[in-house]
């Protein structure tokens, strides 16, 4: 069964001032082609959500690599937001205790033989920016060419919590019988015993995610029925989630022999390419239990030490064995492509080898990854593809 994830709300509803909203997306968002392996997790924690509790001793640990190699003077800056993800009425004063847009110091140059890239990480909180309140926070990560002139690299999503109630979940079978083998269905109920709550209707909001794909997110939740101090969430066919397969993965830790699904490690003077073995349409299929990271990666190098500099950035070589989607295109899809379907993850369709191919320019490490077909609409679905 695949794991989901709940991530709950709670908010007291603000205006939001439109004249302050000149920031770039408020998703997770690389904007820049040479910005990769873009990591934001609690600190140790590499497969974890970037969710701290306020006060708890956590870190969030940030980090990327800029492919052009040389420094650069990129900044930071903490945004607070409402439930969804707008920059609220707040004052920076009312929720940091510190400096916010301070400079990433800690960088250094990589040690790989092939392609030159330096690597940046930093903290949060630091000694520089500590939080004082809990909430939903944009980070936003950019180059100040002069004062008010900005180059954003990236934006992401992260989440500071108190834990004040308690939840309990129900896995149910799907209500709709066309998806009773197929999706998986949660109600739940949230215990505010000694949490002050004066109209939930209105104060409290929850998320349903699963795996912590926020395209995929049910939002805007409200209880629909009441029980002695709990909050019932108890809906027909609207927390519902395909289920799938467990996803497709490929290690390239090393490079100098063949995993499972490597099917060759090629080395010419000026790159790497990594060819997979040929993936196969899955829908059919029956469900297997195999242990996955839930779409995520990890950086990992078991050649050389200090992965994170002496890593290679290698070209993966993907092959979908499939008949042709007419109309719609194929896609990558993990958290290495942010969950979205971006052009650099587009697989063609060759007519020769019946197949859908592409490549995708990636750091050693391991990865879950799977394929999604999107329609005109520009939906995404796995479902054609892995059932």
């Amino acid at each position: 069964m695949i794991p989901i994830l709940l991530f709950f709300i709670f908010f007291h509803p603000g205006r939001v001032n439109l004249a302050e909203l000149s920031v770039p997306a408020n998703t997770d968002t690389i904007y820049s082609e040479d910005i990769a392996s873009v990591l934001c997790h609690v600190a140790g924690l590499p497969l974890s959500m970037p969710v701290i509790e306020l006060g708890g001793g956590a870190s969030l640990s940030i980090s990327f690599d800029d492919l052009r190699s040389g420094s650069h003077r990129y900044k930071y800056e903490v945004i607070h937001t409402d439930m969804n993800w707008n920059k609220d009425e707040l004052d920076e004063y009312d929720y940091i205790d510190g400096f916010n847009r301070s400079e990433i110091r800690t960088y250094a140059y990589s040690t790989n033989r092939n392609l030159d890239y330096t690597h940046y990480r930093f903290e949060l909180p630091n000694n520089d920016l500590r939080l004082k309140i809990s909430g939903n926070f944009l980070l936003h990560v950019y180059e100040e060419l002069r004062k008010g002139q900005r180059i954003y690299l990236f934006t992401r999503r992260i989440m500071v919590v108190e834990p004040k109630v308690k939840v309990n979940t129900i896995f149910v079978r799907p209500t709709d019988g066309l998806k009773y083998r197929s999706h998986q269905e949660i109600d739940f109920e949230i215990s505010v015993k000694g949490f002050p709550v004066y109209n939930s209707r209105q104060e409290i909001t929850c998320t349903v995610m699963q795996n912590g794909r926020w395209s995929t997110a049910v939002t805007g939740l409200k209880q629909n029925r009441d029980k002695p101090e709990l909050l019932v969430f108890d809906f027909i066919d609207k927390v519902s989630f395909p289920a799938g397969k467990e996803f497709r993965f490929f290690d390239i830790r090393s490079l100098e022999f063949r995993t499972r699904f490597v099917k060759k490690i090629t080395e010419n003077a000026n790159e790497i390419i990594v060819t997979l073995n040929d993936d196969k349409v899955r829908d059919l299929f029956n469900f297997l239990d195999d242990q996955d990271a839930n779409g995520r990666y990890i950086i990992e190098n078991q050649d050389r030490p200090d992965p994170r500099l002496s890593s290679e950035y290698v070209w993966v070589d993907f092959t979908l064995k499939s008949p042709e989607f007419f109309d719609q295109q194929v896609y990558l899809m993990g958290a290495f492509t942010d969950w979205q379907c971006k052009s650099p993850f587009l697989l063609k369709y060759d007519d020769q080898s019946r197949a859908y191919l592409g490549s995708a320019l990636l750091k050693q490490g391991y990865y879950n990854y799977g394929y999604v077909v999107a329609g005109k609409g520009g939906d995404c679905s796995a479902s054609p593809i892995d059932g």
